[in-house]
């Protein structure tokens, strides 16, 4: 395995398995001497966080029929006040909660095994080992290398000189090549693909019901140029401020989140999805610079097909 992580025992989490290249993808052609040429791209020390933050209520967006984000306080001051619980010696007192948070809610990564066509799902192996939970690809095997890597922003919104694009909007492989060139700036191998496309500013403006209502976000599409573009960088994988990283009904074909089989299953690309990308994408613009450090770490979340991430950009 390329990308073959630490040395030593492998802590708890993976059952004690090392992940195959097939759970991996292009992860897996990540070494060290690429992670430090990641690693020198930060010349400020300046931070973004693309991660949503994540509240009751609404406050983030969620595909209709999920179950909604729910946190329970488990023990806060007022159950010292009541007399429920005391303090422990010496005085100190706590609070504590849980969550419940689906894995492909928020800003989130896709395991390699979410995607099951024609019976099988990423490497080939058959869709019977998702039963229960996933068996093969998991996002724990993604957790176990993290993502650590060049990322190039392709704002492709400020490129045509809106503030989002419309639902329905196909971005093409020419158009993200012609916004880098504007940009001056070149996707290189295992690099990461931030796409702008201003979708989660629509939500902000629209709000969860108008913007779920015939459901649709722009973004890339099914072409022949853009899997041929795609395999002869060997791009890392692409991520978008959408929640489907693709326009989720192709318009040459017809069919339905074809990406996510072209490139997510087969390809073994990154997927991370409902990224916040219009304060780093401001900060390019008045910089100049669309690089950075890209560091999203997925939970070890054994046999899950996801995983919240709070990912950063670096500069």
């Amino acid at each position: 395995m390329a990308g073959g992580s630490g040395e030593g025992r492998e802590p708890p989490g993976l059952g004690g398995r090392q992940p195959l290249e097939s759970e991996l993808g292009r992860l897996g052609e990540i070494g060290p001497a690429e992670r430090l040429r990641a690693l020198q791209l930060v010349e400020r020390g300046r931070v973004w966080s693309l991660g949503l933050a994540v509240r009751a209520g609404g406050g983030f967006p969620d595909f209709p029929g999920r179950p909604p984000f729910r946190r329970e306080v488990y023990r806060d001051w007022s159950h010292y006040l009541s007399g429920e619980v005391g303090p422990l010696k010496g005085g100190v007192c706590s609070v504590d909660d849980g969550v419940v948070l689906g894995c492909h809610a928020g800003s989130h990564l896709d395991a390699l095994g979410h995607i099951i066509c024609e019976g099988s799902i990423a490497g080939g192996v058959d869709a019977a080992t998702t039963v229960g939970e996933l068996h093969h690809a998991d996002v724990a095997a993604l957790g176990h290398e993290g993502v650590i890597c060049r990322a190039v922003l392709a704002d492709v919104a400020r490129w045509k000189g809106v503030e989002y694009l419309a639902r329905d909007c196909l971005v093409t492989s020419a158009e993200v090549r012609q916004c880098l060139s504007r940009q001056g700036v070149e996707v290189k191998a295992h690099d990461l693909l931030p796409i702008r496309t201003g979708s989660l500013l629509r939500f902000e403006r629209e709000g969860a019901e108008a913007f779920f209502d015939h459901y649709s976000e722009p973004g890339l599409g099914y072409e022949e140029e853009l899997l041929s573009w795609i395999d002869e960088v060997r791009l890392l994988g692409i991520g978008t401020d959408t929640l489907a990283n693709e326009i989720p009904t192709s318009p040459t074909t017809g069919e339905q989140y074809v990406l996510h089989r072209h490139l997510l299953r087969d390809r073994g690309l990154q997927f991370h999805e409902a990224l916040w990308l219009e304060d780093v994408a401001a900060a390019c613009a008045e910089d100049g610079r669309y690089e950075g450090l890209y560091l999203a770490m997925p939970l070890k979340l054994v046999g899950a097909s996801g995983s919240p991430i709070n990912p950063l950009f670096v500069k």
